[in-house]
């Protein structure tokens, strides 16, 4: 790992969570969320909904939930809700991303859309957000005005991956990555305090969740290039024109007139006027890897890993606790991503 990062990391680790016992509880109290989710749907959602909660993912937010809830001072029933409320928001999310960009492959298995179709896929998710407002509710209901806004945010930045016309500009790739990451990350946090009417350090979390949810997209962004990223072949986001951090590097970098050709494929492939001609997207395969987009990637992502780390040890020491996990995770996540950039650079 870089030094830098093996410095910041190093400094940010705090005490050890003072909940950290729970957290064989948290996963517990998941499952049965999960399975009381998957139980109380309505039998036309049933089955699509257990064979999504078959394969789970890693579940950062949701112990970044519980924990935080736990620091506050919630019981432990109250924040095992609290993070099933975030925990199936994320679920939601994933549902109606997939479907939005017509994924086949999460977490190795077919997804919902593509198993069961478009109108499924969005009763689904919609079922997944209804019952996250009813156990936000069991938590606190305190909670519920930022999981709207926390909603609005998200679906926001979903819709702005269609909404602009081109392939988008390093300042918009950041919004929109911003907009689809941070609010399910910060709040978990935030609404912790709020759930035990207490207060937290907003504008100093924004900051943080801000550049840990670049680093959460531009990792994932970076393996997709590798078909590592549970996406159905490598370089999917190429072939499909979507944001991405490696793709966004690449054309910030292109002459005048060779970014807007880029762009006006970018448009057909997007709007399904054209198919991802092969010979096409070989010719921009090849220019990209012949760039130094990779490299530049490398940059930012470090850049904002370090002003993330650098942001949490400014947070009080009992939030530094909460969210270390997560930005060990994230400096583990790093050194993984070296070995799909050198991969591509030894091709």
């Amino acid at each position: 790992m870089d030094q830098t990062i093996l410095a910041v990391a190093s400094g940010a680790a705090a005490p050890t969570p003072p909940h950290a016992a729970g957290r064989s509880g948290v996963e517990e109290g998941l499952e049965r969320a999960f399975k009381t989710t998957v139980q109380q749907a309505p039998s036309s959602l049933r089955e699509p909904c257990r064979e999504h909660f078959k394969k789970r993912g890693k579940h950062l937010r949701g112990k970044l939930a519980y924990s935080a809830a736990r620091q506050y001072g919630s019981s432990s029933q109250a924040a095992s809700s609290w993070a099933a409320a975030v925990e199936l928001l994320h679920n939601a999310s994933l549902v109606h991303d997939d479907l939005c960009d017509k994924d086949s492959k999460r977490r190795g298995q077919q997804t919902t859309f593509r198993q069961y179709g478009e109108a499924v896929a969005v009763c689904l998710g919609d079922y997944l957000i209804a019952k996250a407002y009813e156990f936000a509710a069991r938590a606190g209901a305190e909670s519920l005005h930022l999981l709207s806004s926390s909603i609005s945010a998200l679906v926001g930045g979903q819709a702005a991956e269609f909404a602009s016309a081109g392939y988008p500009a390093w300042s918009e790739y950041e919004q929109i990555a911003v907009s689809k990451t941070a609010p399910l990350l910060g709040m978990g946090v935030v609404g912790a305090a709020l759930i035990n009417q207490q207060s937290a350090p907003e504008a100093e979390l924004e900051h943080y969740f801000y550049h840990a949810a670049l680093c959460f997209q531009m990792i994932n962004d970076i393996r997709n290039f590798s078909g590592s990223d549970g996406a159905e072949a490598p370089c999917s986001d190429l072939a499909n024109c979507r944001p991405n951090a490696v793709i966004a590097s690449f054309t910030e970098t292109l002459p005048k007139h060779l970014k807007a050709r880029f762009s006006l494929w970018a448009d057909k492939i997007r709007t399904g006027e054209i198919i991802a001609d092969t010979v096409e997207t070989r010719e921009w395969w090849q220019r990209l890897c012949a760039s130094d987009a990779f490299s530049d990637t490398a940059q930012r992502l470090h850049f904002h890993f370090n002003m993330a780390s650098a942001s949490l040890v400014r947070l009080p020491p009992n939030l530094q606790s909460v969210i270390n996990p997560l930005n060990q995770w994230l400096a583990l996540e790093l050194t993984k991503t070296r070995h799909c950039m050198s991969k591509h650079r030894d091709n």
